[in-house]
């Protein structure tokens, strides 16, 4: 009976607390998130822990929501020592003495699940002890257990979200359960370090395994410089250049290659030492199946192409359906995005700006993204915010890009992609050929069909002979251009057989291109027609 008096009584404090930050007739009617922010902190650290669990789910959430749930903080006053003391040595089966040669008494981290304490081992090495703080995985169930009740009563979704509330709920419970296992934890570090063992300058903690259970996670003390102090590390002699490409180029990697991905890599997550990147914290983890690979990477490619019929189909083979869908609607929302991008640098685009809208139009169109794909995208954000703060000459863009046409083009069928690709490679070039638009939307209009040419001319078959002839020209030219750039691309990825170090497909484009070139040339000179 006390703990169901209990449970009521927590039920009616948050009702009241919703109530009294004007959550009455559901938060869709709310003009301010920040009064829903304000309720998250007053209720306490699982409902802390919710609100920023949504800060990563713009799929779920209106960006207005999602800036104001990244205030919220997770510093929470320490345990006491005796306690902490109390959970170690009943998780170990010894006392903490004969466990540890030193355990520090004050920790060097507090948050609403967890505090961290500095140790050394018996064998002298120095570590990490994470320790789950006592009574929470029941405060949260029962938190939960509450919310999947309101979640009928409570219209607490946002307008435009295609979500059940009920889902949502039981969506954040998975969530937070993954975080409460430490030994999911310890999985996720070791998963990590076999993807990443040959990367000279990447690294992460070892786990101690016999220190290690649901609640308590033992591995190395890492300590190093912060990768956002940048003026440690320049006294220090490191090379920010070098660390920020590094970085960026190795979480491409996990994204296309391992599709295990580090979730949330924002400074306090990432040290520098002795010449490497080490990850320390690995709590929130994405993961992303081939197939989802394949298709992201077709997205991206798409992107770079400026191909929008191909990025709508990414998209529909991405998102999870939530009703019906149409599909003329969800094109012109796309294209909308396209029309607004098409003129930028495709190295000037706002990633995560892009992803963000392209979710909106996914949620408009009863399109939901899944939750890696949307903790990838909080990931992004997350990297672009420490990229932009270390060497802002760097865009993520400069990275992304070519992994994924990388990747697009080792999955294609030469034979069959050849020469599409080579049509649409020249836009990937970040200093490449900048054929205007009007030109484009006029090859894209013949290539379509739909391109309509009146003649009215006493001569017109000699007319039309001649403008084919320069039409012809056009194309070789294009060609010959695209051959050197699409050769050039590939040289560069160093894909297929290669003749003395150089890629066999390079130099036959190269060849390619000179003997049209020349035989273009010459059919110019006889002409006459410069």
């Amino acid at each position: 009976m006390g703990f169901m008096k209990k449970k009521r009584e927590r039920v009616k404090e948050i009702v009241a607390v919703f109530i009294k930050h004007g959550v009455k007739d559901g938060i869709r009617n709310i003009n301010n998130p920040s009064q829903i922010r304000e309720a998250l902190e007053e209720l306490g650290p699982t409902f802390v822990k919710i609100g920023q669990i949504l800060s990563t789910r713009p799929d779920m959430l209106p960006e207005s929501y999602i800036q104001e749930f990244q205030k919220l903080q997770d510093d929470v006053t320490p345990e006491n020592f005796d306690v902490i003391k109390g959970i170690v040595e009943k998780e170990l089966n010894g006392a903490i003495e004969d466990l540890f040669l030193t355990f520090d008494r004050q920790p060097i981290a507090s948050a609403s699940l967890a505090e961290v304490h500095t140790a050394t081992l018996k064998s002298g090495e120095k570590v990490a002890v994470k320790i789950q703080r006592p009574g929470v995985r029941e405060v949260m169930m029962t938190d939960i257990a509450i919310l999947k009740r309101l979640a009928g009563i409570i219209k607490y979704t946002p307008q435009g979200s295609v979500l059940n509330p009920k889902e949502v709920v039981e969506e954040l419970w998975l969530s937070l359960k993954k975080e409460l296992d430490f030994l999911n934890e310890a999985e996720n570090i070791k998963r990590f370090y076999e993807y990443n063992q040959d990367v000279k300058s990447i690294t992460c903690p070892k786990v101690f395994d016999e220190y290690t259970t649901s609640n308590i996670l033992v591995m190395d003390f890492i300590d190093g410089i912060k990768i956002d102090n940048i003026e440690l590390l320049s006294s220090q002699g490191y090379d920010l250049k070098d660390i920020v490409l590094k970085l960026s180029n190795n979480y491409f990697k996990q994204v296309f290659e391992d599709g295990f991905f580090h979730a949330d890599p924002h400074p306090g997550n990432i040290m520098i030492k002795d010449n490497k990147i080490a990850y320390i914290d690995f709590g929130m983890i994405g993961t992303l199946s081939k197939p989802i690979r394949d298709k992201l990477g077709t997205f991206f490619f798409s992107m770079a192409t400026r191909d929008m019929d191909a990025m709508t189909q990414s998209v529909l083979k991405i998102g999870i359906k939530k009703g019906s869908i149409d599909v003329k609607r969800l094109y012109s929302d796309i294209e909308e995005i396209y029309n607004k991008y098409i003129e930028a640098s495709l190295y000037d685009i706002n990633l995560t700006q892009l992803l963000d809208e392209i979710f909106k139009a996914s949620r408009r169109n009863n399109l939901v993204m899944p939750k890696d794909i949307t903790l990838l995208s909080k990931g992004i954000m997350t990297l672009e915010g420490v990229i932009a703060k270390i060497y802002p000459e760097i865009n993520i863009m400069d990275v992304a890009v070519p992994y994924a046409k990388a990747m697009v083009l080792k999955k294609s069928d030469y034979k069959q992609d050849i020469v599409e690709q080579l049509e649409n490679l020249y836009t990937l070039s970040k200093s490449g050929l900048k054929i205007p638009l009007k030109l484009l939307e006029l090859i894209n209009s013949a290539l379509s069909g739909k391109l309509k040419i009146q003649l009215e001319h006493i001569y017109l078959e000699k007319s039309v002979g001649e403008l084919n002839k320069m039409v012809n020209r056009m194309v070789f030219g294009i060609i010959v251009s695209s051959l050197i750039i699409g050769s050039s691309l590939v040289i560069r990825l160093e894909t297929g057989p290669k003749m003395f170090d150089i890629s066999v497909f390079g130099m036959v484009g190269y060849i390619a291109a000179v003997i049209i070139g020349l035989w273009l040339l010459i059919s110019i000179f006889r002409s006459g027609r410069m």
